[in-house]
């Protein structure tokens, strides 16, 4: 079995080091300020609740959450039906929110990265058990549902 990095601490470190360069100063002079400011905002709350929705709809499935554990049920509505992986889908617009709201060129890195370790290393390691778990029912849905949106 691999154990892998969760992708919420992926998320925490990317947090942690927007708010520290931002503090610190070494983020640079706002992009932009004003009402746009109030988009980041809800990308947060609406990062917030795409994960939990998704956690929700494990329960009920009986399936467990955990990206290195074997799966048990595949989940395929609510936020499943049309994204793929809802739940990093959701992290990944918390740091776009949290990137808006800083609006300094270097806080949209943040984003960047964790779509970058989640598109090609969680994902990829999540989808392949699926496969191997689900078989062709696995593959009809990928053929239905996107990765991302």
């Amino acid at each position: 079995m691999r154990k892998i990095i969760l992708p919420p601490i992926v998320l925490a470190l990317c947090l942690i080091a927007m708010v520290a360069i931002n503090y610190l100063d070494v983020a640079g002079q706002a992009l932009f300020t004003g009402p746009l400011k109030l988009t980041g905002y809800f990308l947060i709350a609406l990062g917030i609740f795409l994960p939990f929705w998704g956690a929700r709809l494990f329960r009920q499935h009986e399936t467990n959450i955990m990206p290195y554990n074997d799966p048990d049920n595949i989940v395929t509505k609510g936020p499943f039906s049309f994204s793929r992986n809802p739940m990093y889908l959701g992290m990944l617009l918390v740091l776009f929110g949290v990137a808006i709201i800083y609006a300094t060129a270097l806080s949209f890195v943040f984003p960047v990265i964790y779509f970058v370790v989640a598109n090609w290393y969680f994902i990829p390691y999540e989808e392949g058990r699926m496969a191997n778990a689900f078989g062709d029912e696995f593959t009809a849905y990928k053929a239905k549902v996107r990765r991302w949106l």
